[in-house]
Parts: C-alpha cells; structure tokens; sequence
C-alpha cells in the first residue's frame, strides 16, 4: 500500500518508530504536505496532535527561531482544524499555549517578522471560533509588529475593520465577559449532543436552539444570527 493510501493511525506509528525528532517531523510534514487535498479536518488533527508534541519538544531542548516558528505553526494549524471540525473549544488551550510562547520570546528586530506572522495565524484562529475581542486583541499585535518589521499592513486592517464593521448583526452578548466564560464548556456540550445529527439544510436552526437553550442553563440570555437578521435567508 502506497503512503498516501495509508490510514493515518499507521502514519502516526510509523513516525513514532523513527529515531529522533527531527526525522519524524520531517515524516509527518511531507506526509501533510503531499495529501493536503486528500485529508478530511479529522485526519489533520490525527496527524497534527503528534506534531505539536515533537515541535514543543525540539523548541524546549534549543530555542532557535526554527524552532520557534515550527511549534507556533503546529499550534495554530492543530487550533485551526479542531475549529474545521467543531470542536473549537480544544483550540482555545493551544491558541493560549501559542499567546505564552509569543511572550516568552523578547521584542527582538529578528523576531519581529515571526511575532507578526504568529499573531495574525492567532487572530485567524479566534475569528474563525467566532471570538471576536480575541481576535481583535491578536491582530492589533500582529499590526504592531508589522509596523515595527515594515512590512505590509493591508492584511491586519482589513481584519481588523471585518470585526469592527461585520457583514451579519451577531448579539453583543457574545462579546461579555460571562458568555466568554462558558462557551468553550456550552460548545463541548453542543458538540456531543449533536455529533451524530446530519449536516442537512436547516441543521443550523437546530444548532441555534440547542445553542440557546445550553446558554439559559448559565443564565445567558442569546439571540441568534437568524433574530439578529431578520431579513436574510439562513439554510
């Protein structure tokens, strides 16, 4: 059987069994690379778990900026896929993980271009997790560190005005201190309530009650993207 025909679980073992770090991350990112088409979020995250573990660990043994930008990408790109495959809650300790290791490394001229490209994968991450304030939070920095690299700051602005200015109302509630609170726990619930529900159309309004309901449990009152817009078409 061919590596690409190959079930991920064997891949896992398979770079488990090689002799040091460096030749099992090698492994799995050439693996990753060459089947980006063919893997499905659950596949990634199989494969990208094992990958934060190696990375962490060549990071802590010689802190170099490879091994800083290896780690922060496995980090974000683990966060990114568990938001693919909603289960968004598990990114919010690796985007927190990723926060620390940025802090951890001073503002040098030499990590100013990686703090920035860090920053931005972060604030991608807490968009996408519907975290807005983070997300804010996040691409400020990276615009500062953008600033102070010279480089380009088209990208962090336009970011930064798709939260200031969003295309759809959402409830402002979303953005308080106790909704921020206990959506990671509402969505791990939401997540095991409804994993086995088909996907069809009109999944969403089902998604949105459940959603509401969990909600009132924590004495949260929301509204949903659906009440919030009244005139646009939700399927």
């Amino acid at each position: 059987m061919s590596m690409n025909n190959m079930e991920t679980t064997e891949i896992v073992k398979q770079a488990e069994g090689l002799a040091n770090d460096e030749e099992k991350l090698m492994f799995l990112g050439k693996y990753l690379g060459d089947n980006l088409d063919v893997l499905e979020p659950r596949d990634f995250i199989q494969l990208l778990i094992p990958l934060v573990d190696i990375t962490r660990r060549r990071y802590e043994q010689n802190t170099t900026l490879d091994t800083m930008t290896d780690y922060s990408i496995a980090l974000t790109k683990l966060a990114d896929y568990f938001i693919k495959n909603e289960q968004g809650w598990q990114a919010t300790p690796l985007l927190i993980e990723a926060e620390e290791l940025l802090r951890e490394q001073p503002d040098l001229e030499e990590n100013a271009e990686w703090k920035y490209n860090t920053y931005s994968q972060i604030g991608e991450c807490y968009y996408a997790n519907q975290r807005r304030l983070k997300a804010k939070d996040a691409y400020n920095q990276a615009l500062l560190y953008a600033t102070s690299a010279g480089l380009d700051t088209e990208e962090c602005n336009y970011c930064l005005q798709r939260i200031e200015h969003p295309t759809l109302k959402y409830d402002p509630v979303e953005d308080t201190d106790g909704y921020l609170a206990v959506i990671d726990e509402v969505e791990r619930r939401l997540y095991e309530e409804l994993k086995d529900e088909p996907r069809h159309m009109g999944f969403c309004f089902h998604y949105w009650s459940a959603k509401r309901d969990l909600l009132a449990e924590y004495g949260i009152e929301w509204r949903s993207p659906r009440i919030m817009n009244p005139r646009v078409m939700f399927d």
